[in-house]
């Protein structure tokens, strides 16, 4: 077979194939550009999720109407001229291929005008071929549409996602620029309706606090939103974390230079040094343009660090001072850097190496739904019992009246177990895992009897940054007791599962924790992850080992544990109770 060279309109469709590789990447492409030309304003509106059409509008710098061809040109760039400057990188963008990416795969139209120029220009390019080049009345700055994504490469429009998602990931993103940017103001809207806008007035901690549906911090420092800044020989780190102990992990965002990354050495940095602190992560790098190299990932999503170790000991001693444990590594004496367009300047009123939280220890309560049976509600996965509880129910438990009045209360011992007496048997009993037992059975109960709908008093405006998961789901979650309703663009919440008599729980953050169990594993049933999370609420509110209690107290738990189905064990496995037959006892001492 001959070797041949790939004609021009083949390598520019498989370039632009490594480029854009669904909406998020055209939107990702355009938003660096308008940030580049010093936008203060930009708004991303999206139909059908990006598929039909995206469109990015900025107030920009603009171009020229000579340049606009150059502009959706490959290898054409204002960014960078020399490979000097290549390495010392101050901008997002740098190939000159962006837009003749965009262009080589969709019908791309670019309408731009400088603030100098009396008139603008439009350029219209289809498949990577210009048709249409022509000066017209346009807006100071740039507005970038594109219809028809992937026309020309239809294997690769097979692999894109439900409208939903793609609409989500888009998003995400322009989330992320906005916390990246907090001092430009960023719309995003999905077929006519606003899903996110920021205000762009530099209130990086507010914004979040939005985002992630957090309170945010009041005049004492107080609030579930904590920041830090940590730095080591050659880098700064600005470090935000919400914490959400109903999550099993956590959500990463990461930014080097303002540069939003997917990079693994920095997820990796996070996932190993803050395991035990699951919830919301922002880390805002900053580091020398010469100790970094930005142009090893054909979309930019991957950055490469010369000491990437210090990225593990900016994020180590970040995770130790927000957990509010000493830090093993001594901060740099540096101050806080905020990227901004051009540059990046010190953020002012941040007080290095310490968390803005209240004083006192931020230990995260054990996560108890990561040790409820994976199944619950199903017999087949029932933990294993003991073997003195392979019996039938009438000989479950020593023998009791019952109604359980048979037993007598003898003490509680030193470690907070319980000892009690039957008439045939002496009985210690765990009161925490039994009390969890009692409390997973009445869910459980609840659950056989489909409990009702309960309608919140004024429906719950949604956060942001979970609406689009919502909205993705609103079926299923219907399906299980959740409703929803939209007002003035937002969804909220209007209804959830009713648990009336058994607990009550916040009804977002219950929605909330159901919701990101179930998208982590699409494969359990939604309603088993509800009862589930509902299992754990109650093991929650057990009564914890050691804490005092009368001895009715005690009776009582005794003879709700020998009412339950399986009362062997905890939801968990462990053991409820241990009992001695008074037979063995007195065979052990003779007395026979």
């Amino acid at each position: 077979m001959r070797i041949m060279p790939l004609s021009e309109d083949v390598y520019s469709r498989i370039a632009a194939g490594e480029v854009i590789e669904r909406p998020s990447s055209v939107v990702k492409e355009a938003v660096e550009n308008a940030i580049d030309a010093g936008a203060t304003e930009i708004s991303v509106s999206l139909a059908e999720g990006g598929k039909i059409r995206i469109v990015v509008e900025d107030n920009g710098d603009g171009i020229s109407f000579d340049e606009l061809p150059l502009a959706v040109s490959r290898y054409a760039t204002s960014k960078i001229s020399t490979v000097e400057e290549l390495e010392a990188l101050m901008s997002l963008g740098f190939r000159g291929e962006a837009l003749a990416s965009i262009a080589a795969v969709s019908r791309l139209e670019l309408r731009s005008r400088r603030r100098e120029d009396e008139d603008g220009g439009m350029i219209r390019v289809e498949g990577g071929g210009t048709t249409r080049h022509e000066r017209t009345s346009a807006r100071p700055g740039t507005r970038v549409s594109v219809e028809d994504l992937f026309f020309t490469l239809p294997a690769r429009r097979k692999f894109m996602k439900t409208t939903a998602t793609e609409a989500r990931r888009v998003f995400a993103l322009v989330r992320d620029f906005a916390v990246a940017y907090p001092s430009i103001s960023f719309t995003c809207k999905s077929d006519g309706k606003t899903v996110f806008s920021s205000l762009g007035d530099g209130d990086r901690e507010s914004l979040l606090a939005g985002i992630w549906g957090g309170e945010g911090l009041d005049s004492r420092g107080g609030g579930s939103l904590r920041m830090c800044e940590t730095a080591t020989t050659n880098l700064k780190l600005e470090c935000w974390w919400m914490p959400f102990p109903g999550k099993t992990r956590s959500q990463v965002s990461a930014f080097v230079n303002g540069r939003v990354v997917n990079d693994s050495l920095i997820k990796g940095a996070a996932g190993a040094l803050a395991r035990t602190m699951t919830g919301n992560w922002a880390l805002f790098f900053t580091v020398p343009p010469a100790l970094l190299d930005a142009n090893i990932h054909p979309a930019k999503a991957e950055v490469r660090f010369r000491y990437p170790g210090e990225v593990f000991d900016a994020v180590q001693q970040a995770a130790l001072i927000l957990s509010g444990r000493p830090s093993s590594i001594e901060p740099a004496a540096a101050g806080g850097y905020r990227s901004e367009p051009g540059g990046y300047r010190p953020v002012p009123g941040f007080d290095r190496g310490r968390p803005r939280v209240p004083d006192g220890s931020f230990a995260q309560p054990e996560d108890l739904f990561n040790r409820v049976a994976s199944e619950p509600f199903d017999a087949a996965s029932e933990p294993e019992l003991p073997p003195s509880a392979v019996e039938p129910r009438a000989a479950r438990l020593p023998e009791v009246g019952s109604s359980g009045d048979g037993a007598r209360f003898i003490g509680l011992t030193s470690s907070g177990y319980v000892l009690l007496e039957t008439h045939d048997s002496l009985v210690l009993m765990d009161p925490h895992a039994a009390h969890e037992r009692v409390n997973y059975e009445r869910v459980r109960a609840v659950s056989d009897r489909n409990p009702a709908v309960q309608s919140c008093a004024v429906p719950i405006p949604l956060p942001p940054s979970f609406s689009m998961s919502a909205r993705e789901h609103v079926e299923a979650l219907s399906g299980v007791g959740f409703a929803f309703e939209e007002q003035g663009g937002l969804l909220c919440l209007s209804a959830y599962p009713s648990l009336q008599g058994v607990m009550d729980e916040d009804p977002v953050r219950l929605l909330r924790s159901v919701l990101s169990e179930w998208t982590e594993d699409l494969r359990i049933s939604l309603s088993d992850v509800l009862w589930k999370k509902l299992a754990t609420l109650a093991c929650g509110r057990s009564v914890k080992l050691g804490q005092d209690m009368s001895s009715d107290e005690c009776l009582a738990l005794w003879r709700e544990l020998n009412d339950c189905e399986q009362p062997w064990t905890c939801p968990h496995g462990r053991p409820t109770v241990m009992a001695m037959p008074l037979k063995k006892l007195t065979s052990f001492f003779g007395r026979e």
